[in-house]
């Protein structure tokens, strides 16, 4: 009784996160990613920064044990530290974007509860997509469109490349989505790369002194985007601190919008477009399209309404007919955050 009470308290830290109807999934994963002993740290950490002083203090723990246990905890994904500090402040992590959604899915073989762990998140992940997500009725994350689409009068702030430029470490690593599954159901899965995950800046350093991302430079970054646009990934969430490249299949966005019709994503400012004197109507761009928004009626034909402006549709159009505009430009104001489709 009293584990499973530390358990129903670390889920009450959580509550703010309003993930009440997907409690059975989550605490399948809390008790996996925690000890119960780890679980009564956590709570007593919280989710606001703590330097070890306070934090021995305030438990009346052993400075020593506490260090171990936080540095474990670090590995484990759970407790975040500021990196290189000799003194870092400690902080439980939160519940997403990134959190306890990717932890368990970033890099994370290396531990006896690894496996039981990602099947838990899948479930979790599938249960939160299905659950969580339409019942916020709010964006969690937003598109960019692929760096090599971008029209001319895109502004550095609208430039993935740009912003991940300033951020001095970069770092890759697995899909927090995508192992999850691969491991859930093998073979089943979707055959895209594994390691499509960027980290960027103090989170780049914290994954790789965690075990949880390794470091690459700015140019490798780059390819691991224009690969992931290449092979129909979107670019999604925040690219000074962290980039996804989401698959239809596994990603968690992509698959409220199978299980719901819901995409909790924001559409970048831009919009594709096509030259209907120069396209083929070879429909490469229809298969690609992640959200249906591309038709063929003689030539290609763009619903701006569904547009994510993302650019999965620009790398391999033979004719070179799609190009990305912005979407004031071609007339579309604001387009619904959270769309049914």
């Amino acid at each position: 009784m009293a584990e499973d009470d530390v358990y129903q308290r670390l889920f009450q830290a959580y509550a703010a996160f309003k993930v009440d109807m997907t409690r059975e999934t989550m605490m399948e994963v809390l008790r996996l990613q925690f000890t119960p002993e780890e679980a009564e740290l956590a709570v007593k950490v919280g989710f606001r920064p703590k330097r070890l002083n306070a934090i021995a203090r305030k438990t009346g723990a052993d400075r020593g044990a506490l260090q171990r246990m936080l540095t474990t905890m670090g590995r484990k994904g759970t407790m975040y530290a500021t990196p290189g500090a000799q003194d870092p402040e400690y902080k439980l992590m939160g519940l997403g974007g990134p959190g306890l959604i990717e932890t368990g899915g970033w890099r994370q073989t290396r531990f006896a509860h690894s496996v039981p762990l990602m099947k838990a998140l899948c479930r979790w992940q599938i249960d939160l997509a299905q659950n969580w997500f339409p019942s916020l009725g709010i964006p969690v994350s937003r598109v960019w469109t692929t760096p090599a689409a971008l029209p001319a009068d895109a502004r550095p702030e609208e430039n993935l490349a740009q912003i991940m430029k300033k951020a001095g470490s970069w770092g890759v690593s697995t899909c927090s989505c995508r192992l999850p599954h691969r491991v859930s159901d093998p073979g089943h899965s979707c055959t895209q790369d594994l390691e499509t995950c960027l980290f960027m800046g103090e989170m780049a350093r914290w994954g790789a002194e965690n075990g949880m991302c390794r470091l690459i430079t700015y140019e490798e970054a780059l390819e691991v985007v224009r690969r992931s646009n290449a092979s129909g990934l979107v670019h999604t969430h925040d690219p000074s601190e962290f980039l996804c490249n989401c698959c239809r299949d596994c990603c968690i966005f992509f698959v409220s919008l199978g299980l719901t019709g819901t995409l909790p994503l924001d559409p970048s400012e831009f919009v594709a477009a096509v030259d209907e004197d120069t396209c083929s109507a070879c429909s490469d761009c229809t298969d690609r399209c992640p959200v249906n928004a591309i038709s063929i009626d003689g030539a290609a034909s763009i619903d701006a309404g569904k547009c994510l402006g993302c650019g999965v549709c620009y790398p391999n159009c033979p004719s070179g007919s799609i190009r990305l505009v912005r979407r004031a430009a071609a007339g579309e104001g604001a387009v619904a955050t959270t769309r049914v489709m």
